[in-house]
């Protein structure tokens, strides 16, 4: 119905005297220039290109402003669904035409106009720095102060404000039809000199914060040593205990003395490697617990005065000896 009503009236313009069409404030020149855009606006709209549309007929309005014009940009934007832009171009059409207007294209478009008005929210944005771009969905709309609230579409609204200099400010807001709403945008300048320190303050450096030192290296090759010989002393006393019951039941049996002695030969060995282990694990068990806890090592200049120590196992001793 739309779509039908402005095909009518711009083929209709178009046949009208270039002052008809176009008003009669503009000059002839100005008229021929704008005609082309307008006969465009035309024909996109009537093939639905309504975007490109939109954009001839306020070019042409741009070279020769009719209040005609304005009428048929209203309706583009109803096609675009921008009712922010249809109610400002049909209140516009109204203020430019005026008395020119019949009393009944005149209520048809207030009867339009409140329809809109349910569709769009008005907000008041006050930006603190003068000259700066007001942007509605990255479109720019105004420059700061801006002297009456901004028209906006109902739904999620980004305003913004960007100056050069300044930092961008952004607010998205959610506008229902018939909203007016207050918004302040601060832009704080992007040169602004760092914070001086309070006069009381200390001048005194501050102190580094102490560097905590890496502990000792564990010995792990010592406590690992360790760790084997009181396995090797746990499996010998096994063994042993094992031998000397197997040397009592021989006692308390019948047996012959070959197997007597060789019974008790095979204990006494094992007692023997039990209590060397046994040592060594509490020999070598001491020197970790020296290395770890009491003299962890350091670069030392001359390796001979390293601490060291030496085991030495033979038949049934063992010998120990070194420097610390």
């Amino acid at each position: 119905m739309v779509k039908t009503r402005l095909c009518i009236l711009l083929s209709a313009a178009m046949v009208l005297a270039s002052a008809s069409a176009l008003g009669d404030e503009p000059s002839s020149a100005d008229v021929a220039k704008a005609r082309p855009h307008y006969k465009r606006g035309v024909e996109l709209y009537q093939d639905g290109a309504f975007d490109a549309a939109l954009v001839e007929l306020e070019k042409a309005y741009a070279i020769a402003p009719s209040y005609k014009i304005l009428y048929n940009v209203g309706l583009v934007y109803v096609q675009l669904n921008d009712f922010a832009g249809a109610l400002k171009a049909y209140r516009q059409y109204l203020d430019e035409g005026d008395k020119k207007l019949d009393a009944k294209r005149r209520a048809e478009v207030e009867k339009e106009i409140r329809k809109l008005e349910t569709r769009v929210g008005t907000v008041t944005v006050n930006v603190t720095v003068e000259g700066a771009d007001v942007l509605v969905d990255d479109e720019v709309v105004a420059k700061s102060p801006l002297s009456e609230p901004l028209i906006v579409n109902a739904g999620k609204r980004k305003i913004a404000a960007s100056k050069p200099g300044y930092s961008p400010m952004a607010r998205v807001l959610v506008i229902v039809g018939g909203d007016e709403k207050d918004l302040k945008l601060e832009l704080r300048s992007t040169s602004e000199a760092p914070k001086k320190p309070n006069a009381g303050a200390s001048s005194k450096p501050t102190k580094p914060d102490k560097v905590e030192e890496p502990g000792p290296p564990v010995p792990w090759l010592w406590w690992g040593l360790t760790g084997a010989l009181a396995a090797g002393t746990t499996v010998a006393g096994v063994l042993t205990l094992s031998s000397q019951s197997d040397l009592d039941d021989k006692k308390s049996a019948p047996s012959k003395g070959d197997d007597l002695t060789s019974a008790a030969d095979k204990t006494r060995t094992l007692a023997i490697v039990t209590d060397v282990l046994l040592a060594g694990t509490v020999i070598v068990g001491g020197y970790a617990t020296y290395k770890t806890f009491i003299s962890p090592d350091k670069p030392e200049k001359d390796s001979a005065q390293r601490p060291g120590l030496d085991v030495a196992l033979g038949p049934g001793s063992v010998h120990v000896s070194g420097h610390f």
